[in-house]
């Protein structure tokens, strides 16, 4: 059994570091792939492609929930990530074959890759700190650091370095990034130091799956309501932040807002105990207030100026950190440690592929034009999240103990 006393820091930077050079090569992927679909190579049409990926990232974002339960049953954590780069390496490879055949071969190949990976991740993460389950909110935090870091740095850095500089450069340094997360994986150790695990959960009885599914019912509705949200204000954006602006430290905030809050409220959680069902009832309630920030930011819209929307991002931002990542961490601390793949997986697939085609298809039945309308269910959705929040906040008992009293709602 290892003693060293950081081994949680160490583990937990190990893991981080997985996420951000996987969301490198993935966003990497991303800034060539789809002018590789439509060059000569391919030689799709370029709504052909524009669909075909779109396809593909749905498909991908389904998957998890299978690929949880291969993580949980059959490979275990540590084996799945070295299969999941194996197959997502081997994917590319098909990619590169300049055949349509052999590229559709290659999605499959890739996507069954791809969902083995952050399940097998976040599992890891609750292994390592099946002892100090308080602190894995703050680890849960500065991996989704990790990836937002990936998702910035990536269409900056590809072009920059040249590593995309043709389509067999760029996806040979995307295979490279995979093998190097292949290497570091030998590293992760999972300790088994938590014998108060067992008298935890005889205390909790079958609330833990309540808590189970509400952690994951509360992520599913933030991503509902905020999809429709970010579909509303997205016509009012300020010109400077919209893709096409100059790529400069200004024009980026929408990107480094989120890298930094992940990063800023990660250590917090590391250095503080703080309830996480108080973190949830905080970041509703922010997220409803950002509903006025959004109003304003469509009322001003025809004045183009950034302030709005800068005000509009911070609070936005800072609902999410504060649920998100607390309600997956909520997770992986009372999931039975044999069925913490799975349950991440299916919130992964339950936040990221349901709630996201569900609120398309609200916003589209309500029509493009009626912009307030859909910010105003935003709106409503969060206050209700609030309240049901706030109201299972007080039934806690003590609130500074409000996580590990759920026997008492």
């Amino acid at each position: 059994m290892p003693t060293n006393k950081y081994y949680h820091l160490e583990q937990s930077s190990l893991l981080s570091s997985l996420l951000f050079i996987e969301r490198f090569a993935f966003y990497g992927l991303q800034t060539f792939v789809y002018n590789y679909l439509i060059s000569d190579a391919m030689n799709l049409y370029g709504d052909d492609a524009g669909e075909l990926l779109l396809t593909f990232a749905s498909a991908l974002l389904f998957a998890r929930i299978f690929g949880g339960l291969i993580v949980d049953f059959l490979l275990g954590p540590k084996i799945s990530i070295i299969v999941s780069c194996g197959l997502q390496i081997l994917g590319i490879l098909l990619f590169m074959q300049k055949q349509l055949g052999m590229f559709y071969l290659g999605m499959f190949v890739f996507i069954l890759g791809q969902c083995l990976f952050s399940p097998a991740i976040l599992k890891s993460f609750g292994m390592v700190y099946s002892s100090k389950k308080m602190k894995l909110d703050g680890a849960i935090t500065l991996g989704m650091f990790a990836i937002n870091l990936g998702a910035l740095v990536a269409p900056k850095a590809f072009p920059y370095l040249e590593l995309a500089s043709t389509f067999e450069s760029g996806f040979t340094s995307c295979i490279i990034c995979f093998l190097i997360i292949i290497g570091l994986s030998f590293l992760i150790k999972f300790r088994n130091d938590s014998p108060g695990e067992a008298i935890e959960k005889q205390e909790f009885g079958n609330r833990v799956n309540e808590l189970i599914f509400l952690s994951i019912l509360a992520v599913f509705l933030y991503w509902l309501f905020e999809q429709l949200l970010r579909r509303s204000i997205a016509d009012s954006n300020y010109s400077g932040f919209r893709p096409e602006g100059e790529s400069t430290l200004f024009n980026m905030l929408p990107s480094l807002i989120p890298v930094a809050g992940y990063l800023l409220f990660g250590i917090l959680w590391n250095r503080f105990k703080f309830s996480p069902l108080l973190k949830i009832v905080i970041g509703f309630g922010v997220a409803t207030i950002t509903i006025i920030a959004a109003i304003l930011t469509m009322a001003n819209s025809q004045v183009d100026d950034p302030k709005f929307m800068t005000a509009f991002l911070c609070l936005n931002f800072t609902g999410e950190i504060l649920i998100v990542p607390i309600c997956m961490s909520l997770v992986l601390q009372y999931a039975p440690q044999k069925l913490m793949g799975t349950y991440s997986g299916l919130a992964l697939a339950i936040f990221g592929f349901l709630s996201m085609y569900i609120g398309n298809k609200i916003y589209e039945g309500i029509g493009d034009g009626n912009y307030r309308i859909t910010t105003l269910i935003s709106g409503a959705g969060f206050f209700f999240c609030t309240l049901a929040a706030l109201i299972l906040f007080l039934l806690s008992g003590k609130k500074e103990t409000a996580s590990n009293r759920l026997d008492e709602f």
